[in-house]
């Protein structure tokens, strides 16, 4: 099981500014456990599907389907079992979470800090399961990288890989046998750096042919990889950076990591994809 929850900011900070914004808010069962009075807060609940952040502001925020807006966090599954990555609340008092909190110490509450995260490029915002985490300013993270990404226990099995992220290029990868994500969107995989230079490669050869947000770049920035993507806002089009990546104890990384769809490919993909000297991707 994981430390942290963990969510896109992109994703959780609208859920924020909405409940900053509303003048009632809805009186949910984890304010009851908490006991604390209304007030403008994300809520943090579990339930069959996974574990979810959602603004407790009322008009409330409704998808086009009629089902509320909220933000996923995104965790591997086992599929054997259905054990997952997300920690669950040991009681449903521990997902009412406060926006505005007077900090001694002179910490950010949470408002600030997610707006501070967007400000200065932390793509990922994780959650400490336990209250009390954050007497010691650990229980909310803000980060340019992703954390929790690999099952503790997984094996770990060579194998060519592709989505339509990377516009159908095969890539030698360690994928972890027996999960697969959250979602089922996906598997979870890990790239030596030949296959992250490889597929860099690939991608820049859209370019400039595609059209703004087709396809994503990655840039070596040191040991680090920047996973960026063009916007257009029809005056002038730039690069922006969506995700890093950093490698792990193995020097491989998690290109895409819970957001692209990783799939096999067939056995003869494979063995070309296995080959470092093979250049012809």
């Amino acid at each position: 099981m994981s430390g942290r929850l963990w969510f896109r900011v992109d994703e959780v900070l609208p859920l924020a500014e909405h409940a900053a914004a509303t003048r009632a808010y809805l009186r949910t069962r984890q304010q009851y456990r908490a006991g604390v009075p209304d007030q403008a807060a994300l809520i943090w609940s579990h339930d069959a599907d996974g574990d979810w952040l959602s603004s407790n502001g009322v008009p409330r925020w409704y998808d086009a389907d009629g089902a509320h807006h909220r933000a996923l966090a995104e965790t591997w599954t086992h599929t054997a079992t259905g054990a997952t990555g997300n920690p669950i609340p040991a009681d449903d008092g521990h997902g009412f979470l406060p926006l505005h909190t007077e900090h001694l110490d002179g910490r950010r509450d949470l408002l600030d800090l997610l707006r501070y995260a967007r400000h200065h490029g932390m793509h990922w915002f994780g959650l400490h399961p336990d209250p009390a985490s954050e007497a010691t300013g650990d229980r909310y993270r803000v980060s340019r990288h992703r954390g929790d990404i690999t099952p503790p226990l997984s094996t770990w099995t060579p194998a060519a890989v592709t989505c339509d992220v990377v516009g159908g290029g095969t890539y030698r990868a360690m994928v972890a046998t027996g999960y697969t994500t959250l979602t089922r969107t996906g598997l979870l995989c890990r790239f030596p750096r030949f296959a992250v230079q490889r597929m860099a490669a690939h991608l820049d050869a859209f370019f400039p042919g595609d059209m703004p947000g087709e396809h994503p770049r990655l840039r070596f920035d040191g040991d680090e990889v920047a996973v960026e993507w063009e916007n257009d806002d029809g005056l002038d089009s730039r690069w922006v950076e969506d995700d890093r990546v950093t490698p792990d104890a193995n020097r491989c990384y998690a290109i895409g990591a819970y957001q692209w769809p990783w799939t096999l490919v067939a056995s003869e993909a494979t063995s070309r994809a296995a080959d470092p000297t093979d250049r012809s991707q």
